[in-house]
């Protein structure tokens, strides 16, 4: 009898563990002071250090940069500048199909250059994108980039332009 009571108890404190919700089981607002940004990850996504992980594999980085030492030259040019670094980035970590698409649009209300290459992880993989966003807030330069699983970018290109599209400055 003894033993069916601890059982009983350890069964139910085992089915109470696993439904306790997890934080990524819904969407949840990540206040990084340390980059100076707030955001909302949907759920199901996780989040660490300024990436933004999707379940099917997409990712979304953040990287910000100081410019008040930076060439004078450098961030008069800004954002064209960049271009060079982006598009050895993406050819570091993908096979670039082609050059990246131009745009010019807002992130947080600030001007923002979205740039998009056609991307493939491994060669014989199906296309796919990567999206760097580039924004200026006074003395800071701000680069999001947004890399989407082929399998997944109809379902998660529109979940992580939703999460720029919410995008804060502190």
């Amino acid at each position: 009898m003894r033993c069916s009571r601890l059982t009983a108890a350890l069964l139910l404190t085992l089915s109470a563990c696993k439904m306790a919700p997890r934080p990524e089981d819904s969407a949840r607002v990540v206040e990084d002071k340390a980059r100076g940004v707030r955001y909302t990850v949907p759920a199901g996504w996780q989040s660490h250090d300024g990436e933004i992980l999707s379940a099917s594999g997409s990712l979304l980085t953040l990287r910000v940069y100081d410019l008040v030492e930076a060439d004078k030259t450098f961030v008069a040019g800004l954002p064209d500048t960049l271009l060079p670094q982006l598009e050895e980035w993406a050819k570091y970590y993908y096979v670039v199909d082609g050059p990246p698409t131009r745009e010019e649009t807002t992130v947080a209300g600030l001007p923002a250059t979205e740039w998009t290459y056609p991307i493939r992880i491994r060669p014989k993989d199906p296309q796919s994108k990567v999206t760097y966003w580039v924004v200026r807030r006074a003395t800071r330069l701000f680069i999001i980039r947004a890399a989407f699983a082929a399998r997944a970018l109809g379902k998660d290109e529109p979940a992580l332009r939703g999460i720029v599209d919410g995008w804060e400055f502190l």
